[in-house]
């Protein structure tokens, strides 16, 4: 057999119980590898066996039509290769776009020709010219037109659900291939491709590709899942699987017995010693993996475990870990959780989705909590697939309390998982292998952890409101610090001339725990600095959650009964009505003057000067009706003893 060994290619000239005999197949010089040697080898990749494939006759291109169909090839490929993830539909569906437009190819490939094309790229090292002048032995060869009416066929009929039937297929294949309207379009002529040819074509591609389209994705990631290597690991902490588990479990709360809604559980196991280093619980109608459920399992992770009574052994921490393993779930990957990782100068590696294989260690601490805890745990109803216990809703079942449950898990994994002894530990406990690791392991320090309390919490987008700060849950957070910070948005807003508003210039992401309402954390944009911001409300206590403090706003108001709003009545009925004047004529109001001013008042209203003037036709001024005029006195003596 062929055997690729340090990057040559090898014949197996003999095998022997203790030892291998090797042969380069281009020097032709021997080479003897030990049962130890090759076995690590071939664990950790260095040897693997090389495939049996057809033989392929390459002919150098010469002809230009060749040269040309070479170069268009090319540059589908090339651009794949740029674009990355070539296993995406959407990938090749954008190459395919972007190089028809820069080439003006007027028959652009299938995107599952590409990815068929790609993969025979690849296979024969990057050489176009292997894979355009590769000759089918025993078979008749296929013309391009009639290939890429073959694989429309094979897309639009095999590759679909329930499409696995060749006979079928073939029937099919042979009735499209004699339509006029495929004649015409696919320039088709001559006869249709034999059955063996497209059972040929069919056998060429993907398995994976071919189940996830007829039985779905997760079918075939059960079918093809691979588990090539063994996880190693040199002392606690280098390797921390964490998951989220939801629990047909339903739980009420502890003083008011009302429902409560299921569980979401987090978990976090340590690959070396298989101890459980920590967990968080979410509970709810419609519970959700959140990024605060996730920090808070790994700030407990980290956390030294105080004995409250609900457990007798003692549960160690070893610190801080060097690595945490996830799936790429909503909560794993939102940038708090990162951003928390960061401050505990650690690594989050995520895997891909659906892939338990990947994170093989906590996925059966999963199954092993099931059997041996939850099971005896009333109101479990096991897992939907286990279609037992169904007869009642989880509301229903539900009788134990959250605390309960949680003296539960916690008096499960310390006096009983980690005093058991563990198959994967040679048959120690994981408390035992834990004290042995002790002997030479030196755990990483915890940072200080009122700071990463900070970080612990849901993330918002608020703005900085002038006078009463930032607002969440009808609550108001300010501080001095936090005035400063809006001054200086405002500021760096202005002089970069945006014309955003200012509540757009003010918005910043914030970190509001709902277990502790008496501070946030203000995450300054730009910086990787934060504030912790206080509660305007100086009445409420550190460690004060939300639903404490609306359950003493509730309290407050129990007992009294709510007045009913009043409106105050109208007084205009209690006063009488003001008496309407008479309406006033353009001509001046005479005024009543007493007989003393009359001369006065003459004075004023005709103009009379300093001057004498002729008295005698002066006529007689019009006054009230009440009063009588008075008589006109005689001015001509005085007036004409004057100046």
């Amino acid at each position: 057999m062929l055997l690729s060994y340090d990057g040559d290619e090898h014949i197996v000239r003999n095998a022997e119980p203790d030892y291998m005999i090797l042969e380069n197949t281009l020097t032709h010089e021997p080479r003897m590898l030990k049962t130890e040697v090759w076995s690590l080898a071939y664990q950790e990749g260095m040897l693997t066996v090389t495939e049996k494939d057809n033989t392929v006759a390459i002919h150098p291109i010469t002809d230009a039509k060749q040269l040309l169909e070479a170069e268009r090839w090319l540059a589908y490929l090339n651009e794949l290769e740029v674009c990355g993830s070539p296993g995406s539909m959407d990938t090749r569906l954008q190459a395919i776009e972007l190089v028809s437009a820069r080439i003006n190819d007027p028959n652009p490939p299938h995107q599952m020709k590409l990815y068929r094309m790609h993969q025979k790229w690849l296979k024969k090292s990057k050489n176009i010219q292997a894979v355009l002048n590769t000759k089918r032995t025993r078979t008749k060869p296929v013309i391009g037109k009639q290939l890429d009416f073959a694989m429309g066929i094979i897309d639009e009929h095999y590759l679909v659900e329930h499409g696995g039937n060749r006979s079928a297929l073939y029937r099919t294949y042979k009735q499209a291939f004699y339509l006029d309207v495929n004649q015409r379009k696919y320039e088709l002529s001559g006869s249709p491709m034999s059955k063996t040819s497209l059972d040929n074509l069919l056998d060429e591609l993907d398995p994976f590709q071919v189940t996830a389209a007829q039985k779905g994705l997760d079918a075939a990631r059960a079918l093809f899942r691979d588990s090539n290597e063994k996880i190693i690991t040199y002392y606690p902490g280098e390797r921390v699987e964490i998951d989220a588990v939801h629990l047909n479990l339903g739980v009420r709360c502890d003083e008011t017995g009302e429902y409560l809604g299921r569980i979401v559980l987090f978990l976090a196991i340590d690959v070396h010693t298989r101890c459980v280093l920590g967990y968080s619980i979410v509970h709810g109608t419609n519970p959700s993996e959140s990024a605060e459920a996730v920090i808070n399992l790994l700030r407990h992770v980290v956390s030294p475990k105080a004995k409250n009574g609900n457990y007798h052994n003692d549960w160690h921490s070893i610190g801080v870990p060097s690595c945490f393993h996830a799936d790429n779930g909503a909560g794993f990957i939102s940038e708090s959780v990162l951003r928390f990782c960061a401050m505990l100068n650690t690594d989050l590696h995520r895997s891909e989705s659906k892939k338990s294989q990947r994170r093989p260690f906590i996925e059966r601490f999963n199954r092993t909590l099931r059997e041996q805890l939850l099971t005896k745990i009333p109101g479990y109803l096991g897992k939907r697939i286990d279609e037992k216990n169904f007869n009642k809703t989880v509301e229903a079942a539900a009788v134990v309390t959250l605390s309960e449950f949680t003296r539960y898990l916690e008096e499960y994994i310390a006096d009983y998982y980690h005093q058991n002894p563990h198959k994967g530990l040679d048959g120690l406990s994981p408390a035992q292998k834990l004290s042995q690791c002790k002997k030479d392991f030196y755990p990483r320090p915890v940072p200080n952890l009122a700071k990463l309390d900070a970080l612990i919490g849901a993330t918002y987008e608020r703005t900085i409101q002038a006078t009463h700060g930032i607002q969440i849950e009808n609550l108001h957070y300010h501080s001095t610090e936090l005035k400063n910070l809006r001054f200086k948005l405002l500021q760096k807003k202005r002089k970069s001339k945006d014309r955003k508003t200012s509540s757009d210039k003010t918005k910043v992401k914030v970190i509001f725990n709902a277990r502790d309402i008496s501070t946030i954390t203000v995450l300054v944009p730009g910086k990787m600095e934060m504030l912790v911001v206080p509660l305007r409300d100086k009445t409420v206590a550190p460690g004060t959650s939300l639903v404490e403090y609306q359950a003493q706003k509730q309290a407050a108001k129990r007992g009294v009964k709510p007045p009913v709003p009043r409106t105050f009545p109208s007084k205009h009925g209690a006063h009488p009505k003001p008496k309407k004047g008479k309406k006033s004529s353009n001509a001046p109001k005479s005024k009543v003057v007493d007989s003393t001013d009359y001369c006065t008042q003459v004075t004023l209203d005709e103009g009379i000067g300093r001057l004498a003037q002729d008295d005698t036709k002066r006529t007689s001024v019009q006054t009230s009706t009440s009063v009588l005029e008075p008589p006109i006195p005689d001015y001509s003596r005085e007036l004409s003893g004057g100046r």
